[in-house]
């Protein structure tokens, strides 16, 4: 008795014999398949050798499998149902690493943030551009629904419900002032100590802005304002020369008070701005969002220490 040949180096065959029987013809599985009817014949004649025995009956009953056909059958469409499977996923992944993504952030962190995590994010996934778009937290939360955007790195006090939100950074805020500035001395300060100093804020839009009013505001202070300024750049200039003090975020600060141009000093009341990682929750399932969503997650707390 001859010996059956293993049908594992027969995985073309396998498929082009589950196309004729899912269509229950030859010449509509070489149409589908993209081959002539011949080479379809071939292929079944092919397997029919190795199991020993005949898979199809055709004849004037019609189009039947074979008790060997049937048993076949099944193994054949589990074959093709998890190629279609691997065919998707690398699809996706496919996806995954070609494309744009456009990401907003504010103006501050696209100098002192967002170099650093964005050459991280394409050493790793080169194939997909960026586009970087700067404004205050509102403009950028606003581009957004506009879908101008697809992601936006800022700080949020409360996340809408139309957003997904992923926490990436707690940034501690710090009172900075003139090296020369009576309060250059201190360690630490209050709200209180500072309201009679004139005071540089952040223009409105800004999620900063929003957290330091709303603490003088608890405390029942109303700081003396000096100027609204739309630029942290800005702010640190006019605090350096002595025009005023600030509240900013202290990673905001740390270069000009390495280099001796400020001072930071920390609040006795000690104030957050939360960063996320935002986009539209209709956005969820786009593979390059998720591609940057999972790096952010990845990274988020290498970021964070």
């Amino acid at each position: 008795m001859e010996k059956r040949k293993p049908l594992r180096d027969s995985i073309n065959s396998l498929l082009v014999f589950h196309e004729v029987v899912r269509h229950r013809s030859f010449s509509k599985a070489a149409e589908e398949l993209f081959v002539s009817q011949p080479a379809v014949t071939k292929h079944i004649k092919g397997l029919e050798h190795k199991v020993g025995t005949r898979l199809i009956e055709r004849g004037r009953g019609g189009f039947h499998l074979s008790e060997a056909g049937k048993i076949l059958f099944k193994s054949a469409q589990k074959i093709s149902n998890h190629l279609r499977e691997a065919e998707h996923h690398l699809g996706r992944l496919q996806k995954e690493r070609h494309g744009l993504l456009r990401i907003g952030t504010t103006e501050s962190y696209s100098r002192c943030l967002m170099p650093e995590l964005l050459s991280g994010f394409q050493n790793l996934f080169p194939s997909i551009k960026i586009a970087l778009d700067v404004g205050n937290s509102e403009e950028i939360e606003k581009s957004l629904t506009a879908y101008r955007n697809d992601l936006a790195l800022i700080g949020m006090t409360k996340v809408p419900p139309k957003f997904e939100s992923i926490p990436f950074l707690k940034e501690e805020l710090v009172l900075i002032v003139s090296p020369s500035h009576p309060m250059a001395k201190r360690e630490k300060a209050s709200l209180k100590a500072i309201r009679k100093f004139p005071f540089i804020i952040r223009a409105k839009g800004s999620t900063t802005r929003k957290i330091i009013l709303k603490a003088f505001q608890e405390l029942g202070i109303r700081p003396s304002l000096l100027i609204e300024a739309g630029s942290s750049e800005f702010i640190k200039q006019w605090v350096s020369e002595g025009k005023g003090i600030s509240i900013i975020v202290r990673r905001i600060a740390e270069e000009e008070a390495r280099r001796g141009l400020i001072k930071m000093v920390s609040l006795d009341e000690k104030l957050y701005l939360q960063v996320v990682l935002l986009f539209l929750k209709e956005e969820r399932a786009n593979p390059v969002i998720k591609t940057f969503t999972h790096f952010i997650e990845d990274r988020g707390k290498e970021w964070i220490a």
